[in-house]
């Protein structure tokens, strides 16, 4: 295992956002007086998309992170 891999087992980024999304999400429902059922579904789907892109983004700038540091020890 290298150190990139550990760093992003320790990290959760994408859990962590598409749980703020999420609580946000129930938060702006129950304002707004939706029903119940709308808001798990809405809490649910934004979460799982939010947690999604943040996932691929991490993903994105540790390849990037990885080509540089590739780069340099060439």
């Amino acid at each position: 295992m290298n150190t990139s891999e550990i760093v992003l087992e320790q990290r959760p980024w994408g859990r962590a956002c598409g749980v703020l999304i999420c609580s946000a999400v129930m938060l702006i429902g129950i304002a707004r007086q939706v029903a119940p059922a709308e808001i798990v579904l809405r809490s649910f789907t934004a979460a799982m998309i939010s947690a999604a892109c943040v996932r691929g983004l991490v993903l994105v700038l540790q390849v990037i992170a990885d080509t540089e540091s590739d780069g340099d020890s060439s």
